[in-house]
């Protein structure tokens, strides 16, 4: 496949390019797929609006997919390149396209977790930079510190939960790393274990954990600012461990930024310690 960028064409996703993108993201080597919750064709079926495809006569040449904003942060989720074509060009003119739609949905950024280096170089022709990476922590043992005396209850999430979970993770977190309420319920529907901390009937802080293997993944935990410093975190962490240990997991693993250094702390009081698989962040800032 040669090509210019005079000869692509970029159009927006519709439902009838999905084996063409499936296909895509199977096939070439120059993939990169967001890590969360969905996969990532049905999270095309549910939030097409801000996918372009590049094509090539008739031949799909490149997909690119970034999140709708919230609260002003968007993620790109999807960017694959066939393998015959120029990646420069073809990524190139997907994002010029999706520039303008980004900018009247007011987006100041877009943020990528970098999982494969080779859009590495891409990325920076594009004028996304490095921010900071996100470092994984694992622990390997049974032994547990003994659990502190509590008022707090932990108790397994519901559907009547979400909202109440959405909220207390926008006040925990700030963009880009905040979730949206569908990602939340996706979360909670997906996850092996989801749980609440709980204050005379009132959500407090929640976790969701999920299973991978021969082991187990952290993947949030969230206290509402008004009740961190409480130990609420941690009695969330030390529910969920004995959970793991009741299913003989001893593997566990969980991610947070490397400038979270409280987050960690809190980690290490469990045996996790860092095993060296950092995850870069990039992020693209959007003119005001």
């Amino acid at each position: 496949m040669t090509m210019s960028s005079a000869s692509i064409a970029i159009t927006p996703f519709a439902r009838q390019h999905r084996q063409a993108v499936d296909d895509l993201l199977f096939n070439s080597y120059q993939v990169h797929t967001h890590m969360d919750w969905f996969d990532p064709i049905d999270w095309l079926d549910r939030f097409p609006q801000l996918t372009r495809l590049a094509w090539h006569g008739d031949e799909l040449a490149g997909v690119l997919g970034v999140s709708a904003p919230f609260n002003g942060a968007s993620w790109l989720r999807i960017a694959a390149v066939h393998d015959d074509a120029p990646p420069q060009t073809t990524l190139t003119a997907l994002w010029d396209d999706l520039i303008p739609q980004l900018s009247d949905q007011s987006a100041q950024s877009v943020s990528l977790l970098m999982g494969r280096n080779w859009i590495k170089r891409f990325l920076l022709a594009l004028d996304f930079r490095f921010v900071e990476d996100v470092v994984t922590m694992q622990r390997t043992n049974g032994h547990l510190p003994p659990p502190e005396d509590s008022t707090y209850r932990i108790r397994v999430a519901g559907q009547g939960d979400l909202h109440r979970m959405a909220a207390i993770d926008s006040m925990a977190f700030k963009p880009p790393w905040q979730m949206t309420l569908a990602e939340i319920r996706q979360a909670q529907r997906t996850a092996e274990f989801c749980t609440v901390a709980e204050l005379d009937q009132q959500i407090v802080g929640f976790q969701i954990s999920t299973l991978y293997r021969d082991g187990a993944h952290l993947a949030r935990l969230a206290v509402d600012p008004a009740y961190q410093r409480q130990g609420i975190g941690s009695r969330l962490v030390q529910d969920i461990l004995r959970r793991f240990m009741r299913h003989q997991l001893m593997s566990i693993t969980v991610n947070t930024q490397a400038s979270n250094l409280r987050s960690q702390r809190l980690y290490h009081q469990f045996g996790f310690s860092r095993n060296g698989y950092d995850l870069p962040v990039w992020s693209f800032q959007l003119p005001r």
